[in-house]
């Protein structure tokens, strides 16, 4: 399971939105196979939470991890990681929404940085293994669940999803970079889009979202 934290200060229409894209729609069936999980407490459940069902209510006023940097959200994590890994929450990826998400329908994607260490050095020290750092790059909503799972299964490295030429941005993210050319993007809508799109009307027909 892959732990969302909410940063921004969203109404429950404009969360539930999010919430709803990330989802995957390519790979998994909706919603018996979401890997996500909402996280508003820094007090961690004993027990696994599951996947967070949609619609979501208001969270503004019980959400400690509001204005939290991507720092201190990564703080939280390697302070709490066998808390974490005994509910089935990964320590290694995790995604943050923050306000300029919500205002720009954009997610972070957060990865623990491994140290490959120095293959010429028999010095233990320099073995490398996991690190206390973190790199974070932001991309669509829709994007989030393909990074993130291919992140955790190693098919994947960071590299591959961001614009390196770009560099780090202001904030601390890496620009995404799409592996799709806008040549060839097709004007109709794949099969995961419409369903999507099916998912979004329900929420809609049932007030959750605009």
């Amino acid at each position: 399971m892959f732990a969302v934290f909410v940063t921004g200060t969203p109404p429950p229409k404009v969360l539930n939105r999010a919430l709803l894209l990330i989802q995957d729609f390519e790979f998994g069936e909706y919603p018996a196979d979401s890997q996500w999980t909402l996280l508003t407490s820094t007090d961690l459940p004993s027990t696994e939470p599951g996947a967070t069902k949609l619609p979501v209510q208001d969270i503004r006023d019980k959400n400690d991890f509001v204005s939290k940097s991507f720092a201190e959200i990564n703080t939280f994590i390697r302070e709490n990681e066998e808390a974490l890994k005994k509910i089935e929450i990964s320590t290694g990826d995790w995604l943050i929404i923050d306000q300029k998400g919500f205002e720009t329908s954009t997610c972070l994607v957060c990865e623990q940085v491994y140290d490959g260490g120095d293959d010429e050095d028999e010095d233990e020290d320099d073995a490398g293994g996991l690190t206390g750092e973190f790199r974070a790059c932001r991309l669509p909503y829709e994007e989030a669940h393909s990074m993130i799972v291919n992140l955790d299964i190693a098919n994947m490295g960071f590299e591959e999803w961001v614009d390196e030429d770009a560099g780090e941005q202001e904030d601390g993210s890496w620009k995404w970079q799409s592996f799709e050319s806008s040549q060839n993007k097709s004007t109709d809508m794949t099969e995961d889009e419409i369903l999507r799109e099916k998912a979004l009307q329900e929420l809609r027909a049932g007030g959750h979202i605009d």
